[in-house]
């Protein structure tokens, strides 16, 4: 069966943002006067494809309740501010974006990061008319639906939203862990993105059906 809906990942597949992130990370430890994390490490947290408060938790791991909250605003406002003109669409985004939409193709965007944020890049970047459904943290906030791994997005939301494509004709691309276990979790097929951020073994111990080395080539599965 032909895939008809085709469900990207933000960061490090559909948009390069992992400038924008480093950059962000860093200023808010140098905010709140607490030692940068090292590259490396920095580089390794950003690969596990976590929401922003995980991610800021396990880079400063004391971090808890008000604290993290006030850590994660402060984050969100530099990365709006500062960060997000960093970002990229990855190589070839606006024209698999149009292919698809003109051979009749449901797109969506799920994603970990703030829906405010999604909103706001992907107009920038003029990928936001291509995209029939965009999911981010806070998208739903009277459900409080659990991002990605949860496949609850995927039943209570993406699903519904795109009835009848059946999850045998639905694909997630996405560069990480994160985007590989939800594609799993949700019964759907997977494609690694090879050439975004994540931890390049752990991906393939996943066995995704598809790999990609470039944004184009989703145009050949």
């Amino acid at each position: 069966m032909p895939y008809a809906l085709f469900l990207f990942d933000y960061d490090g597949t559909l948009c390069n943002s992992e400038a924008a992130i480093l950059h962000s990370m860093r200023r808010v430890f140098a905010y709140y006067r607490v030692p940068v994390p090292p590259e490396v490490e920095l580089a390794r947290v950003v690969s596990l494809g976590l929401p922003s408060p995980d991610t800021l938790q396990v880079l400063h791991p004391t971090l808890a309740g008000e604290e993290l909250a006030e850590w994660l605003l402060t984050y969100r406002g530099i990365y709006a501010t500062e960060g997000e003109a960093l970002v990229q669409p990855f190589d070839g985004a606006h024209e698999v974006l149009d292919a698809l939409r003109a051979q009749g193709s449901a797109v969506a965007v799920v994603s970990n990061k703030g829906a405010a944020t999604l909103e706001e890049s992907l107009t920038r970047l003029g990928l936001r008319t291509y995209v029939q459904l965009l999911v981010g943290d806070g998208s739903y906030p009277e459900r409080a639906l659990p991002l990605k791994p949860s496949p609850l997005l995927y039943e209570q939301v993406i699903r519904p939203y795109f009835a009848p494509i059946l999850p045998a004709a639905t694909l997630m691309l996405g560069d990480t862990t994160t985007d590989l276990l939800f594609a799993r979790n949700c019964g759907i097929d997977a494609c690694w993105a090879r050439y975004g951020f994540g931890d390049a073994e752990a991906c393939r111990a996943l066995q995704p059906k598809h790999q990609i080395d470039s944004l184009r080539e989703v145009m050949m599965l």
